[in-house]
């Protein structure tokens, strides 16, 4: 039974619907893709399959090995409390990284693993209540390990493959006193190796790649043996996170010394709907909902490529991404992307050998909506969310990764 003053109490861990776009990061992996919008579905060939397409695993000839490091430097504004409007967020630093290792044990057959965060959110806001410093801060990460394989069929250039994904999730969320936040902190974690990834890539003619890829729908129930909320101990918080069930389709055209590549994917966001906080309080059990109701989502990816040279070879690549709006405007949150549609150009450039390589590239990422008074649902509804004013998000994203590809 939920009690008034324990719901009160609760409500002040604010979990925050976060992170406007959905989960998932548009901008993270690998530079070689990033720099052309991100599109690898159809024409990934390396251990990062892991979190592109595990068919792809089939372009490894014999020992890959594959590191890729992504720097996101990212601003929010946004109205984090009825008392702290339109509001700047400090530089989100966020490194993330990818590295990953496959073995081609015959001609039909070739294992791999990877490890990466593949999807995040968050920021910081420091200002002013009743005449005191506070911070205002939420993080949340979703890290994956996936062992993998691919099915090679070399005389049809098919093949099939399949990732088990490991999924760790870490959420905290601090409100408070810089050096000691008690108005809330709250520290959650959990795992969920039951996830998978599938996909296909099919090459008909030289020139032309195809690929598909399906990953399900993983819900990791994070929990905290203790928390802290105006100066009080609660126990047993919990809270479940959903990184949804996307698809995604690609395509890879070569002429000449000219490389095209599109992808696009739909994510069934909707599935993020109202999971409720738990915890214990006063010996008391108590819930409050956590409203997402977001909507489903699609990204378009595009992006060029000019090679120069053959051996070694240079490739000039740029891109772009489109990611609708995936949250309701009526429960936006201060902590993420807004309730809008974002667009990211990305730009790069490689040094490819016989046998290795090194590519860097950055993307930059834009969204902003403006949410009146009227637009906001009942805030009985929804306890966690922001308030009205203007919310905007700008992302840099800076990459570099390096392989090594040994021939049979």
């Amino acid at each position: 039974m939920l009690s008034a003053a324990g719901a009160a109490v609760l409500v002040a861990l604010g979990a925050s619907p976060a992170f406007g776009a959905g989960f998932d990061t548009p901008i993270l992996y690998t530079a070689r893709h990033q720099a052309m919008g991100g599109t690898a579905i159809a024409s990934v060939n390396d251990p990062s399959a892991g979190f592109h397409n595990p068919a792809g695993l089939q372009g490894v000839q014999r020992f890959d090995l594959i590191g890729d490091f992504s720097l996101i430097l990212g601003k929010v504004r946004a109205t984090p409390d009825g008392n702290a409007g339109n509001l700047e967020s400090n530089t989100v630093k966020a490194p993330f990284f990818l590295a990953g290792g496959a073995f081609r044990v015959s001609d039909y057959l070739t294992l791999g693993v990877a490890g990466f965060p593949v999807a995040s959110g968050g920021a910081e806001y420091h200002y002013q209540l009743n005449g005191k410093d506070v911070i205002d801060k939420t993080e949340i990460v979703f890290f994956e390990v996936t062992p993998m394989l691919s099915f090679n069929i070399p005389s049809a250039h098919l093949a099939f493959g399949y990732g088990q994904r490991i999924s760790y999730v870490t959420f905290d969320r601090e409100k408070g006193e810089p050096n000691d936040p008690r108005i809330l902190n709250l520290k959650l974690s959990g795992i969920n190796p039951e996830g998978f990834r599938v996909g296909a890539q099919w090459a008909p003619i030289d020139a032309l790649k195809l690929g598909v890829v399906y990953r399900n729908p993983v819900t990791v129930t994070t929990k905290a043996k203790s928390a802290t909320t105006f100066g009080l101990e609660a126990t047993d918080g919990e809270l479940d996170f959903n990184l949804p069930s996307k698809l995604g389709f690609g395509t890879r055209v070569d002429i000449g010394p000219l490389g095209f590549g599109n992808d696009v994917e739909w994510a069934f966001q909707s599935q993020n709907k109202r999971p409720p906080l738990k915890g214990t309080l006063t010996g008391a059990h108590v819930e409050v909902p956590n409203v997402f109701d977001w909507q489903n989502g699609i990204t378009f990816r595009t992006g060029v490529e000019y090679r120069i040279g053959k051996e070694p070879m240079i490739p000039l690549r740029i891109g772009y991404i489109f990611d609708s709006r995936v949250t309701n405007p009526a429960f936006p949150s201060a902590f993420g992307t807004p309730p809008a549609a974002t667009r990211t150009f990305t730009a790069g450039i490689g040094y490819v050998e016989p046998t290795w390589q090194v590519n860097l590239a950055v993307s930059r990422r834009h969204g902003q909506a403006n949410i009146p008074q009227s637009a906001l649902g009942d805030p009985a509804v929804c306890r966690f969310c922001g308030f009205a004013g203007q919310y905007e998000i700008t992302m840099t994203g800076l990459y570099i990764d390096a392989s090594i590809n040994l021939p049979k």
